[in-house]
């Protein structure tokens, strides 16, 4: 079991400062590296996935997956109803709340920008008090993903054409 996580920041600068805040935490105690990754939305709605860059390999920190899914739950705004088709659809399928999903969307106004990350090991105790110990006064959005939900991402994440998780500008 873990947890998904979203910081949601009027700004961008606050959310990549948080972005920054959770690698060091993760550093910090040692963890295994998980995705992070910072979503921006520009002005005219140009939505674009910001992640750290391992320097040796060239490939996003913690593989790249996971916040590529993050990312694509800002790129379908209907409120899923468990009787359509697309992604929102599949990510309601998939297990998560039509409400958490409804939150996500609205989150990310142009120019704002959400820090998101999978949570297991890191405890999402501490993930919170240290986004909360930041200036910027963020929105936190949970959602508890049961093994079934995770599996069922997993299969939505296998979709993902690997040459996504290799954009060098971070633009999807």
């Amino acid at each position: 079991m873990s947890d998904l996580i979203l910081a949601a920041y009027a700004s961008h600068r606050p959310a990549f400062a948080a972005g920054e805040a959770l690698a060091a935490l993760q550093a910090e105690t040692g963890v295994d590296r998980e995705d992070i990754v910072v979503v921006t939305r520009s002005g005219p709605g140009r939505v674009s996935l910001n992640q750290g860059i391992d320097g040796a390999t060239g490939q996003p920190l913690g593989g790249g997956q996971w916040g590529a899914l993050i990312g694509m739950l800002f790129l379908d705004p209907r409120r899923p109803t468990g009787q359509g088709q697309g992604l929102a659809e599949q990510l309601l399928a998939s297990g998560l709340a039509a409400d958490f999903l409804g939150e996500v969307v609205k989150s990310l106004t142009p120019k704002a920008a959400v820090v998101g990350l999978r949570v297991r090991k890191l405890g999402v105790d501490r993930v919170r008090a240290r986004l909360e110990a930041l200036p910027g006064r963020p929105k936190i959005l949970q959602a508890r993903l049961t093994p079934d939900t995770e599996d069922a991402l997993r299969e939505l994440q296998d979709q993902i054409p690997h040459g996504v998780l290799q954009q060098p500008d971070g633009m999807i």
